[in-house]
């Protein structure tokens, strides 16, 4: 049986003999596995223009439909079909080739990663569904194969566990990474509600640093109480001299006593008289 290794290893790069097809776009339909569900319209509007000026400059990769004789399924390529869609063209350049459901999922993952960003919902799902249906593919092949590290995956792996408000902020596509998720579910309850509500309010999604502001500060730990020492005259030892305050020294005293010593004027803070004291017993 041919690996999902080796099967990805033969579509890249495409042999130079290669036949580009024309292919109706009414025969072409998008994968409803696809990993990418949204595109944004403007981006589909810029790219369409320059298809009416340039044409289709790679051709999308094309695999036959399964379920029906005639017709191509998209592997990659689907935002260079829709726009050609909008730009009233009838067909599109294509390769077709057969490949395997397993290397499938991988190769729309890769190319989806590599030119637009997927949410993180959409690539969690796609991750799990290429591990769950590969039998003996790890997590680091395919972070190998993504261009990524396995800490990438994991962390979006991550993704699929996370209920209540995390839940809720991941579908409305208002936290944009693994990382600032896996804080955002550490936030008590209340607090997530509140960061929530704020970014439907804005439409701006949850940033890492409003995550950070919201952690609670944990108070500061109590310094224990001193141990008393073992009573002196219990360890046999001689008792130590008592130590009596010296009383407070009033300006006058001290300008007294920099005269006496002939240091001059008083200086005005308490650093600066130590400073001048140590100055003077300095060898």
């Amino acid at each position: 049986m041919v690996s999902v290794l080796e099967e990805l290893a033969g579509l890249f790069p495409a042999a130079a003999s290669e036949t580009v097809y024309e292919v109706s776009l009414d025969l072409i339909s998008p994968d409803p596995d696809q990993p990418r569900k949204d595109f944004a319209s403007a981006e589909l509007d810029d790219l369409a223009l320059s298809i009416e000026s340039n044409g289709v400059l790679a051709p999308v990769l094309l695999r036959p439909d399964p379920d029906a004789p005639g017709r191509y399924l998209i592997v990659t390529g689907e935002r260079r079909y829709l726009a050609s869609q909008r730009a009233h063209r009838t067909t599109i350049p294509a390769l077709i080739r057969e490949i395997e459901a397993a290397a499938l999922r991988v190769l729309q993952l890769i190319e989806n990663v590599q030119r637009v960003d997927l949410r993180p919902e959409e690539t969690a799902h796609a991750l799990e569904s290429i591990l769950s249906s590969t039998p003996g593919l790890k997590q680091s092949q395919l972070a190998t194969l993504l261009g990524k590290s396995q800490a990438w995956v994991s962390q979006h792996l991550a993704l699929l566990h996370y209920e209540g408000t995390t839940r809720e902020a991941l579908e409305e596509d208002l936290l944009h990474s693994p990382e600032t998720a896996r804080r955002f579910d550490q936030l008590p309850e209340e607090d997530r509600q509140q960061l929530l509500d704020e970014a439907r309010t804005t439409g701006a999604p949850i940033t890492r640093t409003a995550v950070t502001a919201a952690v609670p500060v944990a108070p500061a730990p109590e310094t224990p109480a001193a141990t008393p020492e073992p009573s002196q005259k219990k360890m046999g030892r001689p008792p130590k001299e008592k130590t009596i305050p010296l009383p407070p020294v009033t300006a006058a005293q001290l300008s007294l006593l920099f005269t006496a010593l002939g240091l001059g004027s008083v200086p005005r803070t308490q650093e600066e008289v130590w400073q001048v004291f140590l100055a003077r017993l300095a060898p």
